[in-house]
């Protein structure tokens, strides 16, 4: 199936499309698991020694008010996002929570940064780069604003992996394969990471994975069904009738502690030599 990311395609969408993504966003950095994740590469920055860190792709925000909540960090973020949207909800975010001051967001293309070279201490790409057109290009802008000996955190799913119990087995692989079709425009691109961070110019540091297994009761994944399940039928991939049977056996499995879900993740490491 070619893709049709609706990240990718973020300014295209209608205002339904919008809140849920704002929504889910939210939902996700509240999640212990997903959060802790966050907060666990975040604790690797040298924060006592920066000034300002960059967040691509930031969306809603999250990344960010979990940076200024670090008790030693003390300098400042910057935001860009596609999305006029998701830019205006992390300045609401920002302000609800007293952080507005020591942040700035700005509208753009990570293809394409607007942003003088060796700017950044460190550079941010969470949930990103699974999105983007082109992710060498991504790369090579971030190497190209971190200043040298800069951190670099790349945190993203491999969605590839992802996979939810289902009654129809045959079924179940089309539907999730056409999920992933919906919301991710580079479903294996951990897999690669390593190869693209030296094509860019950077070291790769480290890489920390995570796995995260829902069975019985669902609710991160249960979440990402409610966001996003429908997709697929209203897209046209499959029938709408299939899709609704689907994921009201997912809604039942929950209800019934037989749910099944599963995906993996990683956190990369890289510096700027």
């Amino acid at each position: 199936m070619e893709s049709r990311d609706i990240f990718r395609y973020i300014t295209k969408q209608d205002k339904a499309t919008l809140d849920r993504i704002i929504e889910r966003m939210e939902f996700r950095g509240k999640n212990p698991v997903f959060r802790g994740w966050l907060m666990e590469y975040l604790g690797k920055l040298n924060v006592t020694e920066m000034g300002e860190v960059l967040a691509l792709g930031c969306g809603t925000g999250v990344e960010i008010r979990c940076l200024l909540s670090l008790r030693d960090f003390f300098g400042r973020a910057v935001g860009i996002d596609l999305s006029p949207e998701l830019i205006d909800a992390a300045y609401n975010f920002s302000a609800a929570e007293g952080v507005d001051s020591r942040v700035e967001y700005y509208i753009g293309d990570v293809h394409n940064l607007d942003f003088e070279e060796d700017r950044f201490d460190a550079i941010i790409a969470h949930t990103l780069i699974s999105h983007v057109a082109e992710p060498a290009d991504v790369l090579r802008e971030a190497a190209r604003v971190v200043k040298p000996g800069g951190q670099i955190f790349i945190f993203d799913g491999d969605y590839a992996s992802w996979s939810f119990g289902y009654s129809d087995p045959e079924f179940g692989k089309t539907m999730e394969e056409a999920v992933i079709t919906s919301i991710v425009n580079n479903p294996r691109v951990m897999r690669i990471l390593p190869r693209l961070l030296q094509e860019a110019g950077l070291r790769f540091a480290s890489v920390t994975p995570h796995h995260l297994a829902e069975v019985g009761k669902g609710n991160f994944f249960m979440s990402a069904i409610e966001s996003y399940g429908a997709l697929p039928g209203k897209l046209g991939l499959l029938p709408e009738d299939k899709v609704s049977e689907w994921i009201d056996e997912q809604q039942r499995n929950h209800e019934e502690g037989a749910f099944f879900a599963s995906g993996n993740y990683y956190t990369y490491e890289a510096r700027r030599e």
